[in-house]
């Protein structure tokens, strides 16, 4: 009996045993299996391109993307953004507003309507006949919507338009714009007069443009005069120029200029620009003022392609 007894609690002692030995084994593999994962590279969750921004009060900015049709149908075009109050960084919430007919191609610029909530979302126009839609969209706390839309050939030929701008008169609302004009040093801003109902640009009223050169020292540092605007409540007019070596690694560049003033009779360029931010190692796209009671505050949303984008204060003087 006892041999019996011994030879059973043998059958179950060395399962049990040969359990326990395997146990630092299994360890050891679980420990090989972390390190190999840390070893890993994912990618870093960054911002799409800021390719348009519009400041829409408090913490919030409208931007838009540039995502292309028919090549990108699914990609987001338009998104919120909220300034970070802590380390968890910049709120985004991307939305997907309806366009009419089809998603929008290329949307290179967004300029809020003073004193409202609406915000004029353009694409650029840019070697595609059809795809050159001005959107009138009214911007929620957590959506936007498109009201209307117009074309840039009712009242125009635009080619790579990538900075526009509203301004408020005593008669209403002026449209500013500029193409890029890569590879040259400098870029016609133009206007005309903009009507909100119905929705139309350049259909009468004022009008008038006015060429803009970048500084000489300046000239040979960006290869593209203007791809952002905004006015201020005083009516001064901002710009942004960069550099692209047309490569989506970089590096690139971008600089921000106070360039003149908007009022009743239209825009008037200062005879130079003054600088106020220059910005290595960052491809500036967009510009806008954000007026608090704390004062004036300029922001730049970046298109570094690659490397995402990003959204950042600067300071108002040099």
């Amino acid at each position: 009996m006892k041999r019996y007894h011994l030879a059973r609690l043998s059958l179950m002692v060395w399962p049990l045993l040969a359990i326990i030995l395997a146990l630092p084994a299994q360890s050891e593999g679980k420990r090989v299996m972390r390190q190999s994962a840390s070893r890993t590279f994912r990618p870093v969750q960054h911002l799409l391109d800021l390719s348009g921004l519009a400041w829409m009060g408090g913490d919030t900015f409208l931007a838009v993307h540039d995502a292309k049709f028919p090549d990108e149908p699914k990609r987001v075009r338009v998104s919120l953004l909220r300034l970070p109050s802590s380390i968890e960084g910049i709120g985004w919430r991307p939305l997907r507003p309806r366009f009419p007919g089809r998603p929008s191609s290329d949307l290179e610029s967004a300029a809020r309507i003073p004193g409202t909530r609406k915000v004029l979302l353009a694409e650029s126009g840019d070697d595609a006949s059809g795809l050159d839609r001005i959107y009138l969209a009214k911007a929620g706390r957590r959506s936007v919507k498109i009201l209307s839309s117009t074309t840039w050939s009712t009242f125009t030929d635009a080619f790579n338009v990538e900075a526009t701008a509203v301004a408020a008169t005593e008669t209403g609302f002026l449209f500013i714009w500029a193409e890029r004009d890569e590879g040259k040093p400098s870029t016609l801003i133009q206007w005309r007069e903009l009507k909100l109902s119905p929705f139309s640009i350049g259909t009468g009223g004022l009008q008038g443009s006015a060429s803009f050169t970048l500084p000489d020292e300046q000239a040979t540092l960006y290869n593209r005069p203007i791809v952002g605007l905004d006015v201020d409540s005083t009516g001064r007019l901002y710009s942004v120029a960069a550099f692209d070596p047309n490569s989506d690694d970089g590096p690139f560049r971008a600089a921000v200029y106070e360039i003149g003033n908007v009022s009743d009779e239209g825009v008037s360029l200062n005879a130079s620009p003054s600088l106020l931010s220059q910005v290595d190692g960052f491809k500036v796209e967009s510009v806008a003022l954000r007026e608090t009671g704390d004062g004036l505050q300029l922001f730049v949303g970046t298109d570094d392609e690659n490397y995402g984008g990003t959204l950042r204060p600067l300071p108002l003087t040099p």
